[in-house]
C-alpha cells in the first residue's frame, strides 16, 4: 500500500507541474500578443497626434573654398539650428564660387529648411538624388561663405 500511495502522490505532483507549465506557456503567449498590440496603438496614436512628416535632416558639409576651418563653422552653426550633421570635410574642388545645397532624397521641405537656415535662396539648390548615401542633403560651401548666416550671425 505504501508503494501505491507514493505513486498517487508522485502522479499528482507531475500533473500539478504540467498544469503549471501549461499555465506559464499560455501566459507568455497571451502577454506577447498583448504587448504587440500596445506598441501598434502607441505608434498609431503618435502618428495621429503629430501628423507631421519626419523633419530630422541629416546632411554632410563639404568645404569647397580651400580655406581651413570653414566646414567646422558651418557644422557648428547647423547643429545649433537642429540639423544632424553626420559628416564634414573637403569637397573635390577647392574653387567653388557659390555655396550650393544638393538635394539627395527629393524632400523639398528639408532642403528649403537648410537653405533658410544658411540664408540661401532656392537658386542655390540642385537635385542629385542618391539614396545610397543615407543623407538628405549635402552642403557644398563656396567662396561666398562670408555672406551667409553662419558668418553674418557671428558679427551681430
Amino acid at each position: 500500500m505504501n508503494k501505491s500511495i507514493f505513486n498517487y502522490i508522485l502522479n499528482g505532483i507531475i500533473i500539478l507541474f504540467l498544469v503549471f507549465v501549461i499555465y506559464l506557456g499560455f501566459s507568455f503567449i497571451n502577454n506577447s500578443i498583448k504587448s504587440d498590440k500596445k506598441v501598434d496603438v502607441i505608434t498609431d496614436t503618435a502618428k495621429t497626434l503629430t501628423n507631421q512628416p519626419n523633419l530630422t535632416i541629416q546632411l554632410d558639409v563639404q568645404n569647397g573654398t580651400g580655406e581651413n576651418g570653414i566646414a567646422a563653422v558651418f557644422t557648428e552653426y547647423l547643429r545649433k539650428n537642429g540639423v544632424d550633421v553626420v559628416e564634414s570635410g573637403n569637397f573635390a574642388s577647392d574653387d567653388e564660387e557659390r555655396t550650393i545645397i544638393i538635394d539627395r532624397t527629393g524632400d523639398n521641405l528639408k532642403v528649403k529648411r537648410v537653405a533658410s537656415i544658411l540664408g540661401l535662396s532656392s537658386k542655390n539648390i540642385i537635385q542629385q538624388i542618391n539614396n545610397s548615401l543615407y543623407l538628405d542633403v549635402t552642403v557644398v560651401i563656396g567662396k561666398d561663405f562670408k555672406e551667409l548666416k553662419p558668418y553674418t550671425d557671428q558679427r551681430k
